[in-house]
């Protein structure tokens, strides 16, 4: 009797080791587009900066930051750049800065022929970040 209760478990444990190895176990990963994946920000709420060249070859600059409740200092410098064989050139700076949680700049200036983008410091609290505009060409 002892025999038969061990081959019958034997031959349980054979057909569920069989069935397990049978039935497909499969796995899908969702995408994730790069902009749902970022960093968390203790005292930065939203942050930009955005170059834009009109027909005329006025350049539009902006560069802001928003600080989260409780942020006391908040400061920007947006730093218009060309292209000059294949480098970064410096053009034209400018900066702002206020005492309280945000701070914005929204400048023109007259370019020539050529490609350009805006680099930006921008501060709240201690944290910093420095995006970069698009590249655009007039």
């Amino acid at each position: 009797m002892n025999y038969l209760k061990r081959i019958g478990r034997l031959v349980a444990i054979c057909i569920c080791a069989v069935c397990v190895g049978i039935i497909p176990i499969t796995a899908h990963a969702m995408e994730v587009s790069d902009k749902q994946i970022q960093p968390r920000m203790d005292y930065i709420s939203s942050y930009g900066t955005e170059l834009t060249i009109s027909d005329s070859g006025e350049a539009s600059v902006t560069g802001f930051v928003r600080g989260k409740k409780g942020v006391t200092n908040a400061y920007v410098k947006v730093t218009l750049q060309k292209k000059v064989s294949g480098s970064w050139v410096y053009v034209q700076s400018w900066e702002s800065s206020g005492s309280g949680r945000n701070a914005t700049i929204a400048e023109t200036y007259s370019v020539s022929r050529g490609t350009y983008r805006v680099v930006a410091l921008i501060k709240a609290g201690t944290e910093s970040k420095s995006p970069i505009s698009a590249e655009r060409t007039y």
